[in-house]
């Protein structure tokens, strides 16, 4: 469906996302993934975009790939496979959130082997599990991040990867107006939770 709606010259991003219980946004009771394709680069992306090609252009190197690199050996990793790790971000904006990203260098989620596509759907599945475990099936989003259409490039500079948010803190007047946002559990604490419950997923 993503690479069909890539065919139209105007789309620009193609977003494929789940919203799991109504207090996460979902507006069907069946579990069911969307996705929505539009003319322009959400702000996200393009904030997210524009920080990863100063960082290759500063470092000579995807930000993102030395992500996994330094959280491979630190306590907010949360599971590593052959073609995957899956970690508690730094700075999470939400109890619990994690991320899973390819190992291997890939700026676009359409180039996933199946050998890939099987074993992320795996760990996927695990850490939603994991997340039901440990927090009592709370409502949550998950969003897949990929490249946009964008000037040649950007296969060098940006990395695909998965953010998974559970809708644990309400978000007032101080997130709102100032984007920064106070998550009273360290993904240390999250990432160490999460890692039990998930190997008996798997």
């Amino acid at each position: 469906r993503a690479a069909a709606f890539y065919r139209d010259p105007s789309i620009r991003y193609v977003q494929i996302f789940r919203n799991y219980r109504r207090e996460a946004g979902a507006s069907l009771s069946h579990p069911h993934s969307q996705i929505i394709a539009t003319e322009h680069i959400p702000k996200i992306l393009t904030e997210e975009v524009k920080s990863s090609k100063t960082y290759m252009e500063k470092e000579g190197r995807c930000v993102f790939c030395d992500i996994i690199e330094v959280e491979k050996e630190s306590s907010r990793l949360i599971y590593e496979s052959k073609h995957f790790v899956a970690l508690a971000p730094w700075a999470s904006i939400q109890p619990f959130e994690f991320w899973i990203l390819p190992k291997k260098h890939s700026a676009n989620l359409l180039k996933i082997t199946d050998e890939e596509l099987d074993e992320l759907s795996r760990i996927l599945k695990a850490g939603l599990r994991a997340l039901s475990e440990v927090l009592g099936d709370p409502p949550y989003n998950y969003v897949f991040h990929t490249a946009p259409k964008y000037p040649r490039g950007i296969e060098k500079f940006y990395h695909w990867h998965l953010e998974v948010y559970p809708k644990l803190a309400v978000w007032a007047g101080f997130e709102i107006g100032t984007g920064m946002y106070i998550n009273v559990t360290p993904p240390e604490v999250a990432a160490e939770s999460l890692k039990a419950e998930i190997k008996k997923c798997l």
